[in-house]
């Protein structure tokens, strides 16, 4: 990867201390207060401390890991470090904080800035990069500090950084405003729903007669077939479970049932416009609503509330929606209080007429189709997002900024380098990558994506090669006979045998990576259970195809919505 003239390539090690000790002199006493940051408080979508807590010094001082003030805390265990767990610490009681010991501290010197730091650590390359250094087993894997003195950051000057900074807290708005516009959406149909119907609690509403549920709604459930069944995963029936339902319409599932799995659950096929309700789950699950879209099952934490003509499902979902905490209020139990088929169906609502429901969901129609176009374009602006800041951290979409800024820069380079020459740090001015770059007939993807094969591991090359090399595509990743063949293969050995024997879960974490970063494509394949004789679904990987080149062209055109002053987009290669 080529940086520009005014940039560096710097180890991290070199612009930060990682996991830098607390210093004597500003121990405090034990009953000092201090933040307190659990792994549960870092918002892995923001990438900010969510939810400090306040205890004091002696409670945390031993078996915690100690930070201050605009220190980076970077997740360092599975699965959070690959969620993107991290971000700055601020506003510390007392100046000081402590954390989780799943936390690596990276301490920024004056030569990098926290939030271009923390940009950086937090791209979906990074933490590919860092997952493939995960030294442990299982569960346990974590990110070793030793990784922080081998990868590379580029490093323009301070007052460039600034500027990287500034241009991607204005693009982060975009997703933000079409939050809001969802949020707003959302309430827009609670106010439809109170406009034409009233007050939804029985007892306030005096518009409409007041009917039992039961007696006017066919209220059923579902099942879970046992994961130790071969054959009953993986088939084509989707299955809802309670925690999948947020109030939102179901077009698609996470997992599907088969019809084997189906029967073995007393399960039921449940038509679209069903409306299920959940009974019980974690957190806040219980009460939670979905509208089906298309035919599916459900498991036994859901109750399904089949349309009907008196009470039409829309009518029906919004009333429960508007009624969340009144109907969680009904669950009965011991440690968990639950909802049951029983109560569900003696739950009292208005019955307003059904030429008016009918209205409601002719309107409620149109507010989805906005919404689901809003959402639509959500998914395209966080795409752009991502282009930009790989852009924007390699140089690119900044250089007409460079050439107006020219003394400043070069102002803030001597600077910096002079500073690396005190710590003693050898200045890498050079920012060709010494690995040999592929011809373009050994690159399955357009030159657009080439640039990522130089932030890949030395590992990750060889299994991205002996994968293109191998003959048998695609590839059963799940099937252990099949995949142990091709860890076995002489394009595997080839390329995987320096790094030790016995790689084959490493490779099939890598191949997953690959799919990430689109350097491959992941998909899932039927294939005849020889013991059931149930048809299953595997995950496999195989090459790009022609069609499948990913286009960074709408880097371009989240540059000009963002509107950058006269200054130049970047030429995108497609």
């Amino acid at each position: 990867m080529t940086l520009p003239e005014t940039w560096i390539s710097a180890r991290i090690t070199d612009v930060c201390d990682v996991n830098p000790r607390m210093q004597t002199e500003i121990r405090p006493d034990d009953s000092t207060e201090v933040t307190f940051v659990p792994m549960s408080a870092v918002d892995e979508t923001t990438g900010v401390i969510a939810d400090p807590e306040t205890r004091t010094f002696g409670e945390v001082s031993k078996g915690h890991t100690s930070f201050r003030e605009r220190d980076v805390l970077f997740a360092k265990v599975t699965p959070c470090m690959e969620n993107g767990k991290a971000a700055i610490a601020g506003s510390l009681v007392n100046g000081l904080g402590f954390g989780s010991t799943e936390f690596h501290v990276l301490r920024p010197t004056d030569l990098i800035l926290a939030e271009y730091l923390l940009y950086f650590i937090r791209q979906r390359i990074f933490r590919s990069y860092a997952a493939s250094s995960f030294v442990g087993t299982g569960g346990l894997q974590r990110v070793p500090p030793g990784f922080f003195s081998r990868v590379k950051i580029p490093l323009p000057t301070r007052p460039e950084q600034q500027r990287i900074i500034e241009v991607i807290r204005q693009a982060e708005m975009l997703p933000k405003l079409r939050n809001d516009f969802d949020a707003n959406l959302t309430t827009t149909k609670h106010q439809l729903f109170l406009e034409l119907f009233g007050d939804p609690a029985p007892k306030f509403n005096e518009k409409w007669p007041i009917v039992q549920l039961g007696k006017f709604v066919d209220v059923a459930t579902g099942g879970t077939p046992s994961r130790e069944q071969l054959g009953s995963y993986g088939g084509t029936v989707p299955w809802v479970k309670s925690t999948d339902l947020k109030d939102d319409a179901i077009l698609s599932t996470d997992e599907c049932l088969s019809e084997l799995g189906i029967q073995r659950s007393n399960a039921r096929v449940y038509p679209k416009d069903t409306v299920f309700l959940a009974m019980y789950g974690q957190g806040q699950t219980r009460g939670r609503t979905g509208k089906i879209l298309i035919e599916a099952s459900c498991n036994q934490a859901c109750a399904a509330l089949l349309p009907n003509d008196e009470l039409l499902p829309d009518y029906l979902w919004v009333w429960f929606q508007l009624s969340y905490h009144w109907v969680r209020s009904l669950g009965r139990g011991g440690q968990q209080e639950n909802l049951n088929l029983d109560i569900i169906r003696r739950i009292k609502l208005p019955k307003p007429p059904v030429h008016l429901q009918r209205e409601f969901s002719k309107r409620l129609t149109a507010l989805h189709e906005s919404l689901n176009a809003s959402r639509l374009s959500r998914a395209h602006v966080g795409n752009c997002l991502e282009v930009l800041q790989i852009e924007l951290l390699r140089g690119d979409a900044t250089a007409f900024w460079r050439s107006h800024n020219y003394e400043t820069i070069s102002e803030a380079a001597n600077a910096r380098d002079n500073f690396l020459r005190e710590r003693g740090i050898k200045i890498e001015k050079s920012s060709q990558d010494a690995r040999p770059t592929p011809g373009p007939s050994e690159i399955p993807f357009r030159l657009s994506r080439a640039w990522l094969m130089n932030e890949l591991s030395e590992f990750q090359l060889g299994v991205f090669y002996a994968f293109i090399a191998y003959v048998d595509q695609p590839l059963l990743a799940e099937d252990p006979d099949i995949f142990a063949r091709f860890c076995d293969s002489a394009e595997v050995a080839e390329r995987v045998e320096p790094f030790g024997p016995a790689q084959n879960n490493r490779i099939r974490r890598t191949l997953s990576q690959l799919s990430a970063l689109g350097l491959i494509a992941k998909v899932t394949l039927p294939k005849q259970n020889q013991e059931t004789g149930g048809r299953e679904y595997l995950k496999a990987f195989r090459p790009l195809r022609e069609e499948e080149f990913t286009r960074l062209a709408d880097a371009a055109a989240l540059h000009n919505v963002l509107g950058s002053g006269g200054e130049p987009q970047p030429e995108i290669e497609s």
